[in-house]
């Protein structure tokens, strides 16, 4: 039931984020569309005008983006700098340079609300993409966990019954007829057959099972009976264990992402700094802090 509770929060939140997007796209396209239109000596005469342009990027920037603000916040006040800070830094700069110029009516100088509504939106494509692969792994997972048989059969006390498999416990003695699933982790006390055990290994062809030999839950019995001793139950199958290494390693940073953030500790510092650097000669030398700012 948790996992059913987790997996339906997870679904929520990952459709609100496809409408953010899908909204996010329908606001930047008229924004990047204009651009198609602005080549030659007279382009500028076909933008959009700039009070538009400024009511279809302000969403995009702060509703839509408020992610990267939150992200880039929680970066600086761990005392580190992440791709969020980049993203909210270099929008914020576009956006507001963009107002100041709308608000001001310097019509003289460019506008670039649709270069801090393209990054947020294309950013936010990548991380859909990123939540989209999470989740399928998941699903497929889920679907492992649904070829485990919900009943099992029980040798109890000279009689052979039916039961919740939930209710199995190491060291009962389960029958596997042939065509069933195996309910949980045991060991071969008697019989002999083939189990497919493609949904663990990956391999095609049933493999032998003898007396002494284990048997995993999950797995399909072939053509013969299997008399068997109950070894792991519940989370401690090998199925449940997968499943919990999958969960455990969406949850945790693979090494080359570990790399990419080391870098980008260095990275992000290392560009604000010369943009700095950068703002700061050229209004030195040039004299404009608009070009300065711009560059």
């Amino acid at each position: 039931q948790t996992r059913e509770r987790e997996k339906a929060e997870k679904l929520r939140t990952y459709q609100s984020e496809i409408k953010r997007f899908w909204i996010a796209v329908l606001l930047t396209l008229p924004l990047v569309g204009q651009m198609f239109f602005m080549f030659g000596e007279h382009g500028h005469h076909n933008e959009l005008p700039r009070w538009l342009q400024l009511a279809l990027a302000t969403p995009v920037q702060f509703w839509i983006g408020w992610r990267f603000y939150d992200g880039a916040w929680k970066a600086l006040r761990g005392g580190g700098a992440n791709m969020d800070v980049l993203v909210a830094l270099g929008t914020s700069m576009a956006y507001g340079f963009s107002l100041v110029v709308t608000v001001f009516g310097a019509n003289s100088l460019h506008v670039y609300f649709e270069a801090s509504a393209a990054v947020i939106t294309l950013v936010l494509l990548g991380k859909l993409l990123e939540a989209n692969a999470k989740a399928k792994t998941t699903e497929a997972i889920a679907a492992l966990i649904r070829l485990q048989p919900r009943t099992a059969r029980v040798e109890r006390d000279g009689r052979l019954i039916e039961i919740d498999a939930a209710l199995l416990v190491p060291g009962d003695v389960f029958l596997v007829r042939p065509g069933d699933g195996v309910p949980v982790d045991g060991e071969v006390i008697d019989g002999s057959s083939s189990v497919n055990e493609a949904m663990l290994t990956g391999e095609s062809m049933p493999v032998a099972k003898h007396r002494g030999d284990r048997v995993f839950a999950a797995t399909a019995n072939g053509e013969g009976v299997l008399r068997c001793r109950a070894t792991g139950v519940g989370e401690h199958t090998l199925l449940a264990g997968i499943v919990r290494m999958v969960a455990e390693a969406q949850g945790s940073k693979a090494p080359v992402q570990k790399l990419a953030d080391r870098i980008s500790a260095v990275f992000v510092p290392i560009v604000c700094a010369i943009a700095l650097l950068t703002l700061i000669g050229w209004w030195a030398f040039a004299g404009v802090f608009s070009t300065a700012l711009i560059n």
